[in-house]
């Protein structure tokens, strides 16, 4: 156990320094506790970065309006929140109940660790620091991705599966998996 968490925070560290990489404090469970992705991208393709572009029924975007951020949405369970904000070039996604470690790198949080990871401008996913609302759907009355769909605002695809939220960033090749266990960037 003590090897596989210095595994993953060294590898969490390599993440945070713009290279790819994972971290787990559990491997992922299938089930309603969490909430599941290969670049594809315009001319350069970015090198694949290890998450695979998330499968599922596509969804109309318009859908998923979040006052804040532009788009958003909730899992089935409400414990996994994303938005895409595709006017600032920002995604990410937060958990709001989890089991895993807080990744290398929460601590440099001014206020806390926000249970997730952002992407801005195509850079890599970093620890989520916040200390107030992300997005409109926080607050409750989100638009729920039903398991089995899939939104894609600009380049950035989420998919929603009983084992977690997958999404990727088609232009950068940067991806995250989040549930309520594990997480994986790239």
């Amino acid at each position: 156990m003590r090897l596989r968490l210095l595994t993953v925070v060294l590898v969490a560290t390599v993440a945070l320094m713009g290279c790819s990489g994972a971290g787990t404090a559990e491997e992922p469970q299938e089930g309603p506790s969490g909430d599941t992705a290969e670049p594809e991208s315009p001319e350069p393709s970015p090198e694949p970065l290890g998450i695979e572009a998330p499968a599922g029924t596509p969804v109309d975007p318009a859908q998923f309006p979040d006052a804040y951020t532009g788009h958003a949405f909730l899992t089935p369970t409400g414990n996994i929140i994303c938005w895409i904000d595709d006017a600032a070039d920002q995604w990410g996604c937060l958990v709001k109940e989890r089991t895993y470690a807080e990744p290398a790198g929460a601590e440099d949080c001014l206020k806390s660790f926000g249970g997730g990871f952002s992407s801005v401008q195509g850079s890599a996913l970093m620890p989520l620091c916040r200390g107030g609302v992300i997005a409109a759907a926080e607050t409750g009355g989100g638009v729920v991705l039903p398991y089995g769909q899939a939104i894609t605002v600009g380049d950035v695809t989420c998919g929603s599966e009983e084992a977690g939220v997958t999404c990727l960033d088609q232009g950068s090749g940067h991806g995250l998996f989040l549930s309520r266990a594990a997480y994986v960037v790239s």
